[in-house]
């Protein structure tokens, strides 16, 4: 069995470690992640025999292909660098060494179609299990029924959700903040970026469960801090839960303690 890039927040990574150890007696277990783990946690996994691949300056898609290069046709190469773009990874050593041997523009306009398409469906896990069924089978995203269509759809909302981060976005020192009814809260936190000139741009969503907000972050390089682990820290200590990469991140959260998130990470910034 194979467990890729799972990115478990840190409130439950005991839990997890223990649930991989426990299938690890049955089977054998190969974990594939570039998310934080802690040392004990990487001590604990390796005891349990689970096969861990795990490197924080790659991304999910470039160590899967590099474990199983061998095994994998030459088109899994551009499969992997998307994986890397739209993970805002492909400056990492490895994705760099291996974009500069492709037409770049082709990787970026894939991903992009890619990235876009299903950020168009939402939550559809229905499509998102299509696209990686095709993926499988080496298609292109331009070759896979209604990517393209998708990805410009996506293009044209993101015009209109720009248009709506400079009227309801606001600024608090060095981050931009915005509540949405969007999904793609990952995108809006990018455009609040830009548009008001910060380092770190925060969105956010009620979840279906009255009470909660859904929070994604997203960071540029003059972010000072792993936004993975201080968003991680953060919301375990407001009573929810998250954690993901350097510059992108995402938690989930009580409603009443967004604002007090918002000001913590400000000053941590």
């Amino acid at each position: 069995m194979v467990l890729c890039d799972i990115g478990v927040d840190q409130s439950r990574l005991a839990q997890f470690v223990d649930k991989l150890g426990d299938l690890a007696r049955r089977c054998e277990v190969m974990y594939i992640d570039h998310h934080y783990l802690s040392a004990e946690s990487e001590k604990r996994l390796t005891k349990a025999r689970v096969k861990l691949v795990h490197d924080v300056e790659e991304c999910a898609s470039m160590l899967t292909y590099q474990t199983f290069r061998k095994d994998l046709p030459e088109e899994a190469k551009k499969i992997a660098l998307y994986g890397a773009v739209t993970d805002y990874m492909d400056a990492s050593p490895l994705a760099k060494k291996m974009i500069e041997k492709e037409d770049r523009l082709f990787i970026l306009l894939e991903a992009t179609l890619l990235s876009n398409s299903v950020a168009e469906r939402g939550d559809d896990m229905e499509y998102v299990r299509l696209v990686a069924e095709e993926l499988s089978r080496m298609k292109q995203p331009h070759e896979i029924d209604e990517v393209p269509r998708l990805a410009v759809e996506q293009l044209r909302r993101t015009v209109g959700l720009a248009r709506e981060v400079k009227r309801g976005g606001k600024k608090m020192g060095m981050l931009a903040y915005m509540r949405t009814d969007q999904h793609a809260t990952g995108s809006i936190a990018k455009l609040l970026i830009g548009t008001f000139d910060v380092p770190v741009g925060v969105a956010f969503r009620e979840k279906s469960e009255p009470g909660w907000y859904e929070v994604s972050f997203r960071g540029t390089s003059d972010c000072k801090v792993h936004l993975g682990r201080v968003v991680g820290r953060l919301a375990e200590r407001y009573g929810g839960s998250g954690g993901g990469h350097k510059l992108a991140a995402g938690c989930r959260i009580p409603r009443g303690k967004i604002v007090s998130l918002l000001k913590e990470l400000n000053r941590r910034l």
